[in-house]
């Protein structure tokens, strides 16, 4: 099973080889990835000085079980799970991967730092009978362990009888010569590294048989800067090869698949009239095999990764790939047979969690964040006084703990009524619990968005108390105060990340469980990677959600993917959010003419 270490980012960043020590690549112990560690050592050592480069082998979870189907033995990460384990451990300073095996999320601490060679990307039939699929004789027995090449070739041959196909390269080319198997399909990468192209039947081309995203191309990881080994390895990296492959990775993040689901990217380079143009290929399918839909798009080298990531969320919509969990497109079965992780308050994860239940999926609640008194009390006393005495002519309100914050405020009379804003409704709603009315609710939950609202209302010289976390951006306050205005920002409340991850949640996470997480605040996404940051890799099949525009940007900051962002925050729309990315316009109707 796959274990991962308590803590890997401080073991990271706690330790710095000597650079004239050897450079140890790890690898995994088959004939090809011995043959694929080799040419990178051999390229490093070209530019390496006369440092000395060592190959170690190290065992995955894939080696070790050649017989159980990738998807009851981990799927996502599980070539590549032990490689990384050894790296954060400083077992070894740079590993060696067939770039179509790691998974669409990197654990925190680690880069792809180079990815030195791709041979032919295209997969490709091996036959005792010397032909290419569609002439192989009727029900073909054909072999592949992958869901991918599984429903391509029933696309093209739907009497064939796909058997389930496990080993090294050398042991399933030697079982394509027996009777058993009419065909094997095969990289046609790896029989070209190991010389054994004449066993070539035919290659499938990739517009009929879409290979895996990053089919063909290595890729090598290490430590995050400023550990030394990264700046050696990245001066083997190919420029072009890098942008193809981000370009196929985007596609792999767009979906949230990982080695479960049946997907294809394929990306190619051409300069025209000057400038690099990306033409691309994509596939996506049910694990069933249903719903196979293709794309082909082209883009400027600038736009070709968001264009990658877009087309595949608009993929997700079209094939329904978490239809094959029991999910579908009725409100009470969106999200069958999915664990949800939910961030946020007591009051939004109670929020969620039913919304999730309602729609049949299960919540795990993942604590990211702590809300406390502010250490010094002192000023945000001080502020509940003046604002008892009518000494403000505004109050901005930010978040419902600003509102907690000044509680004893609203509860008893002033000398003069109170001018309120507020941020997104749950703030406002918030208000309205102390039977106040805010004057205003700004609709974009961003201290940008609200900022926008006050400067239609705000007159210069106004005295107005902004109550904030002591994390709080200065983007409000500092605009506002430009705006003529005389703030006061008192800290309401402090909040405190949570760094440590509950055992059992951490277990359903590293087994690859997870459906999809929901992200409250840029304060959610700090704990969350600090408590799952080396549990990412297994995480790579989950969707993502943002409730609002700050926390989606927090997100990419952290190299986490949006999936989806609702238009105004809150638990019910974050949920639908979830819905839309996964069923589209297929999702059912509220009573009261919204979508779900």
């Amino acid at each position: 099973m796959t274990q991962f270490l308590p803590n890997p980012q401080a073991s990271v960043r706690s330790k710095s080889p000597r650079q004239d020590a050897p450079l140890v690549i790890g690898t995994r112990g088959s004939a090809l990835a011995l043959h694929q560690a080799h040419f990178v050592a051999d390229s490093l050592r070209a530019v390496s000085g006369g440092r000395e480069i060592h190959v170690q082998i190290v065992t995955s979870e894939g080696d070790l079980d050649k017989s159980s189907p990738l998807t009851e033995i981990g799927g996502r990460g599980v070539f590549t799970s032990s490689l990384q384990r050894a790296l954060t451990a400083f077992q070894v300073e740079a590993a060696v991967h067939s770039s179509k095996d790691v998974p669409s999320l990197s654990a925190q601490g680690l880069v792809l730092a180079a990815f030195p060679q791709r041979e032919d990307a295209r997969d490709a039939v091996v036959s005792r009978h010397g032909v290419g699929l569609m002439d192989l004789p009727p029900n073909p027995v054909v072999g592949t362990s992958s869901r991918r090449r599984a429903v391509q070739v029933q696309a093209l041959r739907p009497d064939a009888r796909i058997v389930d196909l496990r080993g090294n390269i050398d042991t399933r080319l030697a079982k394509a010569e027996t009777e058993t198997y009419d065909a094997v399909i095969l990289a046609a990468a790896g029989l070209g590294r190991m010389g054994w192209l004449d066993r070539i039947a035919t290659l499938l081309p990739v517009d009929q048989f879409t290979p895996a995203p990053g089919q063909g191309a290595l890729a090598v990881e290490t430590r995050e800067h400023p550990d030394p080994a990264l700046a050696m390895v990245a001066t083997i990296d190919q420029p072009h090869l890098r942008l193809a492959l981000e370009v196929e990775r985007a596609f792999l993040r767009g979906v949230g698949g990982g080695c479960i689901t049946p997907l294809g990217a394929h990306a190619v380079i051409e300069t025209v009239h000057g400038l690099e143009q990306v033409r691309f290929w994509g596939m996506l399918a049910r694990d069933d095999g249903t719903g196979l839909t293709r794309v082909y798009d082209e883009w400027t080298a600038d736009l070709a990764r968001d264009g990658a990531f877009s087309v595949a969320k608009l993929l997700v919509r079209e094939v329904h790939p978490n239809r094959v969990f029991g999910g579908s497109g009725d409100r009470e079965r969106q999200f069958r047979g999915m664990k949800i992780v939910v961030t946020g308050s007591d009051h939004l994860v109670a929020r969620l969690t039913d919304e999730v239940r309602i729609r049949g999926g299960a919540s795990l609640v993942m604590p990211t964040i702590r809300i406390d008194a502010p250490l010094d009390p002192r000023p945000l006393h001080q502020a509940v006084n003046s604002l008892r005495h009518g000494r403000f002519d505004r109050v901005v309100l930010t978040s419902q703990n600003a509102v907690e914050a000044l509680a004893d405020a609203w509860t008893e009379p002033n000398a003069g009524a109170i001018w309120i804003a507020a941020v997104g409704e749950a703030t406002a709603q918030a208000l309205r619990a102390f039977g106040l009315e805010p004057h205003l609710v700004a609709e974009d939950s961003r201290a940008e968005g609200l900022l926008a609202a006050m400067a239609t209302v705000l007159m210069p010289g106004d005295r107005i108390l902004l109550p904030l976390s002591d994390r709080a951006r200065p983007v409000l306050a500092e605009g506002l105060a430009e705006l003529g205005a005389e703030v006061n920002v008192v800290t309401a409340y402090e909040t405190h990340i949570i760094g440590h991850i509950d055992r059992g949640l951490e277990h359903h996470m590293a087994l690859g469980e997870i459906g999809a997480v929901l992200l409250a605040s840029p304060s959610a996404v700090e704990g969350f990677i600090a408590q799952a940051g080396h549990l990412l890799p297994s995480l790579s099949g989950a969707s993502f959600v943002a409730i609002g525009g700050v926390t989606a940007d927090a997100m990419l900051a952290a190299g986490l993917p949006v999936h989806a962002t609702p238009e105004t925050p809150g638990a019910d729309t974050m949920v639908d959010a979830l819905a839309t990315y996964l069923w589209g316009n297929t999702v059912e109707a509220r009573g009261d003419g919204s979508q779900t």
